[in-house]
């Protein structure tokens, strides 16, 4: 019994003396408390405490309403009430979003920051073109790709897309089933991957130069020195860009909402447009809070897995 004692103090005592070794010990720490005061002010008490409490109430936006207390009557409404098929579906779909966003957008900024690492002609022009999509306003470029997606003389994409599949004219890509996932998906990888392709550029560019040169030698030819030499010396980068893309893209609403504004027929109402449309639509703060409560529930398991990754890392 003593032994486990011994064991599990010596751990607490490594993580603290990592903690402190890490933010450069009680004064690093006494730093930072400015900021974390800050964030608490502006970021947790309002988001997290009064989101929290909001989820309990029947609120409204008149300022001399009270907003009765509900209980738990927004948890049953999507847990078991009428919006439970909604939710179910949502979170269906988000799921599906996210395993093919995620993946799309690492394969595509990976792809652009191997070619960008390698020399070629205007190089600073083509990296800086890499971001052109990131550095856009998300609104606006959500309504460019759904002008584009649509079945007319300037639905470029449309268009292109009809030459090898049979999409129906009527609405074009953002009005169709299965299509106006997928229009969602191009736009969003399209405007997103930037974030991953800087973070991977830099990843790649930290990798010395002299390992690719001896495994040349060795006869290493391309796909192994990717596989033996850049995937393992990324593999950290990865996971942590892969966990905050998976975080965040859950929760913009932004590119779904300006493509195909969740529809249609919900088809495309992630639960982040399901959170907005019940707020700002249907104006039911008090629902939407709960709904957003039962969304954050999913991503702390996400955000605990990638702590655990970088505490093991470290």
């Amino acid at each position: 019994m003593s032994a486990v004692s011994e064991d599990i103090a010596q751990r607490d005592r490594s993580f603290r003396d990592r903690v402190l070794e890490e933010y450069g010990g009680l004064q690093g720490i006494l730093f930072l408390l400015p900021t974390l005061v800050l964030l608490t002010g502006i970021v947790f008490y309002p988001m997290v405490v009064n989101g929290f409490l909001l989820s309990f109430k029947q609120f409204t936006l008149n300022p001399d309403a009270v907003d009765p207390w509900v209980g738990l009557e927004n948890y049953e409404y999507w847990l078991f009430g009428q919006g439970q098929s909604l939710f179910l579906f949502s979170l269906k779909m988000t799921l599906l979003y996210e395993l093919v966003v995620v993946p799309f957008d690492l394969v595509v900024a990976l792809a652009a920051a191997l070619v960008m690492n390698e020399s070629l002609p205007a190089r600073p022009f083509w990296r800086g073109l890499m971001l052109a999509g990131y550095a856009s306003p998300a609104i606006a470029a959500g309504l460019v790709w759904g002008t584009m997606e649509q079945a007319a003389t300037y639905g470029l994409v449309y268009n292109t897309l009809n030459i090898f599949f049979d999409i129906p004219a009527s609405g074009g890509i953002t009005s169709n089933t299965p299509w106006a996932f997928w229009g969602v998906v191009i736009a969003k990888v399209w405007r997103d991957f930037g974030f991953m392709y800087v973070v991977f550029l830099a990843g790649v560019q930290s990798i010395p130069t002299e390992l690719y040169e001896i495994a040349k030698v060795d006869g290493a030819g391309p796909v192994q020195r990717f596989r033996y030499i850049t995937l393992p010396h990324l593999r950290t980068v990865i996971v942590t860009v892969v966990m905050i893309r998976t975080v965040f893209t859950v929760g913009k609403v932004a590119i779904p909402w300006a493509v195909t504004q969740g529809g249609p027929v919900n088809y495309t109402t992630f639960l982040g447009v399901a959170i907005f449309k019940s707020a700002f639509l249907n104006w039911s703060m008090g629902q939407a809070a709960a709904l957003g409560m039962l969304f954050a529930v999913g991503i702390i398991p996400l955000i605990l897995i990638w702590v655990r990754t970088e505490t093991e890392d470290y």
